[in-house]
Order: structure tokens, then sequence, then C-alpha cells
């Protein structure tokens, strides 16, 4: 890189003492081009050379693994469920606080001063309730 740097800076420098040397008149506009080009060339030549195969080969033995969201996204499934059973509750007029945990045994705990109802409304909003453990109590159990 540090080759190729130098390069380039050789050739700028070249083609900066030549144009100073050129007369401004005649044929000075296709000379300047051709400095020009002799720069791009300078800065492309090096790309010839590079090993591309090599470079393919790096990015393909990438040891870069996806990130794993599962437990984010877990919690944030339980969060929402929370969020759905209190306003199901809230339009059948029980104020409630739920609580889910995940995990081995989910659970989910309602909160409310009217437990019994409470519960009752919770399974009807959640319906197939099969490996999840509901539960109500009173809010002064909470």
């Amino acid at each position: 890189m540090k080759l190729w740097a130098l390069n380039v800076c050789v050739a700028c420098i070249l083609a900066g003492a030549l144009e100073l040397f050129l007369p401004r008149q005649g044929s000075y506009k296709s000379i300047k081009t051709v400095l020009a080009l002799y720069i791009l060339v300078s800065v492309v030549s090096p790309a010839a050379g590079a090993d591309w195969r090599g470079l393919a080969a790096l990015s393909i033995q990438s040891s870069a693994r996806p990130a794993d969201y599962s437990v984010y996204a877990e919690a944030y499934a339980w969060e929402q469920l929370e969020d759905q059973l209190e306003q199901a509750l809230a339009r059948q007029g029980i104020t409630a606080t739920v609580r889910c945990t995940g995990g081995e045994a989910p659970c989910v705990t309602v909160y409310s001063d009217q437990p019994e109802r409470a519960l009752e409304r919770a399974l009807d909003a959640l319906g197939d309730t099969q490996g999840l453990t509901v539960t109500a109590k009173s809010t002064d159990e909470g």
C-alpha cells in the first residue's frame, strides 16, 4: 500500500514538473490530457497485479456468525402479551396488571382486584393455553 501511494505521489510530481516546462500555446491541452492519463494509469496499475482470488477467499472464509437475538425476541413477545392482555381486560372493565415469564415453565400471572373474573377473561383472550400456566392473584397479594 505504501509503495502504491509513493508511486502515485511520484507520478503527480513528475506530471506537475513537466507541466511547468510546457509552452502555453499549441498542443498544451493534449499534453495536459496525456499527463492526466499518466497519473490515472499509475493509480490503477497496481490493481492488475493484485491477488483477487486471495481476496475473494478471505471474504468467503469469514468467521463472523450472525447474532442470536432469540432471548431478546422472546422477552419482547412476553412484553407484548402482557400489554395485549392488560388492554383486553381493560376493555372488559377489569383493571389488571399482567406479568409473564418464559423459560421451562412459562407462566402468566394476572394481578387484579377481581382475580376470578380476570382469570376467566384472560383464559378467554388467550385461547389454547397448552403448556402455559395462567394464574390470577388479588392485587393485595402482588
